[in-house]
């Protein structure tokens, strides 16, 4: 991810100079409206199984609707770049929390001041979590439109082995669960208890929550060396050196969690609920039809607070069609549209989706991961040196967990190379 953080800079530099953001008018309608996005959310607005969401909107408007597509990093640079010309081509943009934060607010629209014009159906039924993930300095520059959400995956089968009827209700019990799933099959197979990757700081950060720690608020305020977060990393340093996490887990990105879940090598993680799909895949997986997922229990009980990434729509400031995107946007928002996006395989950012029977029928876990959305917030909020905070802390917790510092010195040297960089 590195990358794509010097583009981004250069040209929010240069927005600051070309692009002054300013309320819808009256503007002529256009042949078509420009969208630049990931291929995922084409797909989950234009898919087959739920229809095209927005088949009626361009109906009715007479305009048409073009899709650009890029990866994730490759996306943000273009978004970037079109948004800080002084005028763009590009009418309606999906960006990522991550790639976003106050440093970017200046090259996208307030959409808080649309919605208050010609406000999105319920609105306030999308999380403040998801909805504050694209709040800066007071603007919010995208409507939320797609999240990947944490939930506890684990291995009936060994569940089944190990005499354990059910998943644990508390995270003590989790922790306490790990340790006794930490075993050697009939087979020969050697099974880790608990597994989560390593390649940002998203799983150790649900562990913190869920007693009451974090690592960077809402608000920008380090909180890693708090009583929660470093229990939590008390506990990875005692997890490490029992073998209950393996020994190269450093290394650990999604797709060797994956790997190793679809090979029975580990019992649990905390991963996106739609991870379900992968781990029962019947050609990848030695155990089709056998893996679960449910929510990630807090300390003492109750559903913990889990990471969740948000894909929002935005309009750039220098869109010659910022109206006429913003009923785009309303459209693609409506329930209706939400559930047949859904259906498409889109991760639905209201709750009243997951009550639809035909979402339902292709999502088991529904409810689950309804429950938790509500309390669901971003790893980290999005600012300028998001990605160089992450780093140090994926840093610091290896030193802790490999015993070169103590959690409390590992946490203290956290905050002296990451309170720097946050906003003021």
């Amino acid at each position: 991810m590195r990358g794509w953080k010097h583009t981004i800079l250069g040209t929010v530099a240069a927005a600051a100079l070309a692009v002054t953001s300013s309320a819808a008018f009256s503007q002529a309608k256009p042949e078509k409206l420009v969208i630049m996005s990931h291929a995922v959310h084409k797909s989950a607005v234009t898919g087959e199984k739920g229809g095209d969401s927005s088949a009626d909107w361009q109906k009715r408007n007479g305009v048409a609707v073009e899709w650009l597509t890029f990866g994730v990093e490759a996306v943000h640079e273009r978004v970037y770049r079109e948004a800080s010309l002084a005028s763009g081509t590009v009418d309606i943009a999906f960006i990522l929390e991550r790639y976003s934060g106050p440093q970017v607010a200046r090259l996208f629209e307030d959409l808080g001041e649309y919605q208050k014009r010609d406000g999105i159906e319920d609105f306030e039924e999308i999380s403040a979590g998801m909805r504050t993930a694209h709040t800066h300095k007071g603007k919010l520059i995208a409507i939320p439109f797609r999240h990947a959400t944490h939930g506890l995956l684990y291995n009936q089968v060994y569940f089944t082995e190990r005499g354990v009827a059910a998943p644990p209700k508390t995270m003590e019990a989790l922790l306490e669960l790990a340790e006794k799933m930490q075993y050697t099959r009939s087979d020969g197979t050697l099974v880790h208890g608990f597994i989560t990757s390593f390649d940002d700081p998203s799983g150790v950060v649900d562990l913190m929550r869920a007693f009451g720690g974090d690592f960077i608020t809402s608000d920008y305020r380090f909180v890693a060396d708090s009583p929660g977060s470093l229990k939590v990393v008390h506990l990875l340093r005692n997890f490490f050196q029992k073998g209950i996490l393996p020994k190269n887990v450093f290394t650990f990105k999604t797709e060797e969690v994956i790997t190793m879940m679809q090979q029975g090598r580990a019992a649990m993680t905390n991963q996106p609920f739609g991870r379900y799909f992968n781990y029962n895949d019947a050609k990848q997986s030695k155990f089709p039809g056998e893996f679960k997922v449910t929510t990630i229990p807090a300390s003492g009980g109750g559903i913990a607070p889990a990471k969740t990434s948000v894909w929002g729509m935005a309009i750039p400031a220098n869109s010659k069609n910022k109206q006429l995107a913003w009923t785009l946007i309303k459209e693609l928002s409506s329930k209706k549209a939400t559930i047949a996006q859904a259906i498409n395989g889109n991760g639905p950012v209201r709750i009243s989706a997951y009550k639809d029977e035909g979402v339902r029928k292709l999502v088991p876990y529904a409810d689950d991961e309804a429950a938790v959305l509500q309390g669901a917030r971003s790893t980290v909020p999005g600012f300028e040196n998001t990605q160089k905070a992450m780093d140090f802390f994926m840093e610091e917790i290896q030193q802790a967990m490999l015993g070169t510092k103590t959690p409390e010195q590992a946490m203290a040297d956290l905050k002296k190379r990451v309170e720097p960089l946050l906003p003021k």
